[in-house]
């Protein structure tokens, strides 16, 4: 197996496209960020898709390392607790002697049966088993596996058909199905006409308190589908590139104007790829993309034209922008990046509101470059409007948690509505488990007694240990494999014990 290395792009069978952000276990496991969740996965399921980004001058990674797995490993695996103390050579002892100090086993179970699914078994059914392992949802299959959520959606669906509202605020407790939730509007709204992009936030990889790392992280998740064909940035602006009325809307815009030139002219290098998308490692043909904490208006701006030529020059809706974890923006070092971040919301709710002091403000400049009306700090070194025009046709949605920035968007907009999300309840996560129960049985002909199902759920949805969806859906999965590799033992047991 060929080892990845940080920033290398890959392609899983279920989660698709994504990129390297850490390996572990000498390769075999691998972090990736995807379009909807950022996990870690074994390095076998993935397929590399090209390098990524590559520092100059960077060695080459060292080649896998050839040590075997230790016996105290192995003997654990065997369900033996190796003995204590410092081990020896392994002729140290004779072999009797060595096999008489071996403590019994800890469980005498029988070795599992391999119960491979079945032939012909449905393969969406499969993989949803297999994103249920790592405690999430495929994104193609977010509707089928939605349970409790009718209002919500219902209120997602009047946000995505109100033209006068951009703006809207998810809260729940960690949990409570936000991520799920973001991304069910994500299909949702490509069904609607829109394109979406979303971002998750991290202190150390895409803190909203600089710009550019969250604009990265958009510009290789935008997502829109037209007549069955999917189309990721790139293909979205070689379509606007070929466009009429391309020069009219954004030929003089001072990013988008002088690249749509190069690509409609065919002299768009792969440098210059990587310089839009906010990847670049040397010098551009183009304006720089400023990476500093005070480069908000740089962002907002880009996206505000991408969701203009979007709408007017590809007839889409607009663009979709979802935010996840946005109360991250808080959990920082220094107190001026927490602010940063929140100048970043701010100017994105402004935005998306079509807010006209954003085109007409005079800027002050006291060691800060700031907009005398909304005080939304800007590039000292090009001090280019929050928005590109006026409608923008740019929506944004922010998941959060309760209490951590609502004030701060209320000062941005005082009517920006909110969707606030509860746990699900014992009949919705029943009926969540009961369609698991019939996905595992199709798939792998495994199936618990009603009886015992019962017991089982109400063991799983009421234990402290199982407090999320994402570890209930992991549980469940799991004690049905145990059902499967090991028919003749016994499930509640099983299951009192490992949440005992």
């Amino acid at each position: 197996m060929k080892p990845f290395r940080k920033g290398d792009h890959v392609r899983h069978p279920v989660h698709g496209r994504g990129t390297v952000i850490g390996v572990g276990l000498g390769g075999h496991e691998v972090l990736v960020s995807f379009s909807t969740a950022q996990i870690w996965v074994p390095g076998r399921r993935l397929q590399a898709e090209g390098t990524g980004l590559r520092l100059l001058g960077e060695p080459p990674p060292p080649p896998p390392s050839h040590r075997g797995a230790t016996l105290d490993a192995i003997l654990r695996l065997l369900g033996i607790e190796p003995e204590e103390g410092p081990r020896r050579g392994p002729t140290s002892r004779p072999p009797e002697a060595r096999s008489r100090a071996r403590p019994a086993r800890r469980a005498q179970r029988p070795t599992p049966q391999v119960r491979p699914p079945r032939e012909g078994a449905p393969t969406f059914l499969a993989s949803a088993l297999e994103s249920f392992r790592l405690g999430i949802v495929p994104t193609a299959q977010v509707e089928h596996w939605t349970v409790g959520r009718e209002e919500e959606i219902r209120a997602m669906d009047r946000f995505l058909a109100n033209e006068t509202e951009g703006a809207l605020l998810v809260e729940g407790q960690y949990g409570a199905g936000k991520s799920h939730l973001l991304a069910w509007m994500a299909h949702q709204a490509q069904r609607e006409g829109y394109v979406v992009t979303l971002a998750g936030f991290d202190p150390s990889e895409a803190s909203a308190a600089f710009p550019k790392k969250v604009w990265r992280q958009m510009a290789s998740r935008f997502q829109a589908s037209r007549n069955g064909v999917r189309m990721d940035l790139r293909t979205l602006i070689e379509e606007m590139a070929r466009a009429p009325g391309r020069k009219a809307l954004l030929g003089d815009h001072w990013v988008l104007g002088p690249f749509l030139d190069r690509v409609a002219a065919g002299q768009a290098r792969p440098e210059d790829w990587d310089w839009i998308e906010g990847r670049e490692t040397g010098t551009s043909r183009g304006p720089t993309l400023h990476g500093y904490s005070t480069c908000a208006n740089l962002y907002v701006n880009l996206l505000t034209a991408l969701a203009m030529g979007f709408a007017e020059l590809l007839q889409f809706r607009g663009l979709l922008v979802l935010l996840d974890e946005a109360e991250v923006a808080q959990n920082v070092l220094y107190h001026y990046q927490a602010l940063r971040g929140v100048n970043f919301f701010r100017g994105l709710v402004l935005a998306a509101n079509d807010d006209p002091d954003l085109l007409e403000e005079e800027r002050d400049r006291n060691g800060l470059t700031m907009g005398r009306r909304t005080r939304l700090i800007y590039s000292g070194h090009n001090p280019v409007p929050y928005t590109a025009g006026i409608p923008a046709r740019l929506k944004v949605v922010f998941a959060l948690t309760p209490g951590s920035l609502q004030e701060e968007f209320q000062r941005a907009r005082e009517t920006i509505p909110r969707i606030s999300l509860d746990v699900l309840s014992m009949s919705e996560l029943e009926v969540l488990f009961d369609r698991i129960l019939e996905a595992y049985r199709q798939v792998h002909e495994a199936s618990l007694p009603r009886p015992v199902a019962q017991r089982v759920f109400r063991t799983l949805a009421t234990t402290d240990r199982i407090s999320t969806v994402r570890t209930f859906l992991k549980a469940v999965v799991e004690v049905l494999d145990f059902l499967r590799f090991y028919p003749q033992e016994d499930v509640e047991a099983m299951v009192m014990e490992a949440v005992g």
